[in-house]
């Protein structure tokens, strides 16, 4: 049956039918669009799948660890820096905060070998430093008129602790100054020949050096006519103290990079 409209004009059944479907589809439409952009937040993040977050570490991203075992932490290196940054270098720190074993060796100065120095044990020594401190004095009483020490001092000859290097360097080549003496000068040397011998069979350079010096301050000329030095009246424990500071300068000289003489 047709349906007849209040003005009296019929409706058409297929119109109606039209009506009741497509209106209320074209009606939801606006907020079908809104539910979707929202607020622009949305939309930028559905443009990317989301990472799924495990609860495991993953190696690559871990830097470093730090060590139970030893109490050490590594600080990280440069693994997500910029492609063109160095790597810093990895400092391994104990728990008293300072550096370990491995990194010690690489921050500390330059080792004795590399200084070109000999065996120091002579300077650790108790008495010996608490000879070279009184050596100190003597040598500023005695021989401060022809050395400059600390800086003052005479002109006459070279400053000592050039002097001091110089002899250092020579006790390295006393057996060719043995074998030199030996031939040139017999009688000095089978005068003299027993202690000629034990220095040159003392292994350690400095105890070398101080064997030779207590002959020398007492006669400076024990193994070398043309020596210079006038001969100075030292009391035995001046000696002793004398030469531990000849000894001692002879290595601020080395490491300070005094030049010893030609």
């Amino acid at each position: 049956m047709r349906q007849i409209a209040p003005g009296g004009t019929p409706i058409q059944p297929r119109a109606g039918v039209f009506i009741r479907r497509v209106v209320p589809v074209l009606l939801s439409l606006p907020w079908l669009v809104i539910a979707s952009c929202g607020d622009g937040r949305s939309a930028a993040n559905t443009s990317q799948p989301l990472k799924q977050v495990s609860s495991e570490p993953n190696p690559e991203s871990v830097i470093e660890q730090p060590v139970k075992s030893t109490g050490h932490v590594a600080e990280p290196s440069a693994k997500q820096g910029i492609s063109d940054r160095k790597d810093p270098v990895v400092v391994i720190k104990g728990d008293d905060g300072q550096l370990d074993d491995a990194n010690q060796a690489t921050s500390k100065e330059p080792s004795q070998l590399q200084q070109g120095l000999p065996d120091l044990s002579l300077l650790q020594e108790p008495d010996f430093q608490r000879r070279a401190k009184l050596g100190h004095l003597v040598a500023k009483k005695r021989c401060i008129l022809c050395h400059k020490i600390d800086g003052r001092g005479g002109v006459l000859q070279p400053p000592l602790i050039q002097v001091s290097v110089r002899r250092l360097e020579r006790m390295k080549l006393f057996t060719n100054h043995l074998e030199m003496m030996r031939k040139e000068d017999p009688n000095r040397y089978e005068a003299r020949k027993e202690q000629f011998l034990a220095i040159e069979k003392e292994p350690d350079l400095l105890r070398k050096m101080s064997q030779w010096l207590h002959g020398y301050l007492k006669q400076p000329t024990f193994d070398n006519a043309q020596a210079k030095m006038p001969l100075q009246v030292l009391k035995p424990e001046e000696v002793d103290q004398l030469a531990s500071y000849v000894i001692q300068l002879s290595i601020e000289g080395l490491r300070e990079g005094v030049k010893p003489l030609e």
